[in-house]
């Protein structure tokens, strides 16, 4: 009962005092994570629904990467129990109920589902039951056998083995897959979404994970990709911060987590972040990955799944280093564009790097929760 009520006060946002120790709690000027936090958040409920890198998103939906940042803005909100944030926040998704329902994804593909973290969050710190049955929709609607589908002997045959019909074995799939199934257990308490998110991630993990305990972008592109890495380190934390102890599934993904953070301390670079291809550190440095990873890291520390004594100094550093990529505005420079899969190793050189894109926007919030969190 103790441990459900330190993780729905961390969560929801009651008045507790944030937090940060575990060597977390000085900083440079400029570099604490209330500071960031409040710039960054500050910055999302400025700019208006973005497109995606830059082209419309066919039909013009709210795309992923918002709906991760927007999570991260209301976590913020939530640990720090800035009430006026948290309303900015809401105002911002309720004229999806009318003049903006256009914008409302539908479950019907991983990247699409994630938005259902949204209601769930906001049931969490508001408890009005539309957010709940919404985000609940989600949850439930990734392992239901959608109406009309040409894919049906394919995707029965996913949920036969306990698995989502989304399954696609793509390098972002394991957060996008564990934020929803975790939020919606967070706020019902049924074991069957955070189980089945959890034998989901072990399926992923002997499809994709390299010896080294980093990940190909898919198994026929055997390159490190910085982002895509960061998403399996994401989805990894997310689960682990929920899942039940006697999970038969919980020691062999926080094995694999274990070792892609002793893989990540080998290949940090000098200016404290990582590469946009991870095991080549000449590669240009890039933010969204290297937030990402940064974020799996604190939560290690401060969960006690990592040593920290090691892995503090890297935390530590990782986390000024990517301050210095924000600017005035509360923008991350050095966000590798939307990137899919291609076996060409110069292709991931090529990327262009965009300011301000959510994908960089997002887990520099996530970092900062983590940090305040009690």
């Amino acid at each position: 009962m103790y441990k459900w009520l330190i993780i729905l006060l961390t969560t929801i946002g009651l008045p507790l005092t944030a937090s940060v120790g575990r060597g977390f709690d000085k900083w440079p000027k400029g570099a604490s994570p209330r500071e960031v936090g409040s710039q960054v958040s500050k910055r999302f409920v400025e700019v208006p629904h973005p497109n995606f890198n830059g082209n419309p998103a066919p039909p013009g939906e709210i795309t992923y990467p918002e709906t991760c940042a927007w999570l991260g803005a209301l976590r913020y909100a939530g640990v720090t129990a800035d009430t006026l944030l948290l309303r900015q926040l809401e105002e911002r998704f309720l004229p999806i109920f009318g003049p903006e329902r256009r914008l409302q994804p539908l479950p019907d593909h991983v990247d699409h589902t994630v938005f259902g973290t949204i209601p769930l969050q906001l049931y969490a710190q508001t408890h009005k039951e539309i957010y709940r049955w919404m985000g609940l929709w989600y949850a439930d609607e990734q392992w239901t056998m959608p109406h009309n589908t040409r894919h049906r002997n394919e995707y029965q045959a996913l949920l036969d083995q306990g698995l989502s019909w989304q399954t696609r074995f793509w390098i972002d799939d394991m957060f996008m897959i564990s934020a929803i199934q975790s939020q919606a257990y967070l706020i019902t308490h049924d074991r069957k979404y955070i189980d089945r998110a959890a034998t989901e991630m072990v399926v992923y993990l002997d499809k994709i994970q390299r010896p080294n305990g980093l990940f190909h972008h898919a198994e026929d592109v055997p390159f490190f990709w910085g982002r895509g890495n960061g998403w399996m380190a994401a989805g990894m934390t997310e689960l682990l911060s929920l899942l039940p102890v006697d999970n038969p599934n919980r020691p062999r993904i926080l094995d694999s987590y274990r070792l892609m953070m002793s893989t990540l301390l080998q290949y940090q670079k000098a200016d404290g972040l990582w590469g946009q291809l991870i095991d080549d550190p000449t590669t240009w440095t890039e933010t969204s990955g290297s937030a990402m990873f940064t974020y799996a890291m604190i939560k290690g520390v401060k969960q006690g799944w990592l040593d920290a004594k090691t892995y503090t100094p890297v935390v530590r550093k990782a986390w000024i280093a990517l301050v210095k990529h924000i600017d005035a505005n509360g923008d991350l420079d050095g966000v590798c564009e939307g990137t899919n899969k291609t076996n060409d190793r110069q292709f991931y050189l090529n990327r262009k790097t965009l300011l301000g894109n959510m994908h960089g926007q997002a887990p520099v919030l996530w970092c900062v929760t983590a940090f305040l969190e009690p």
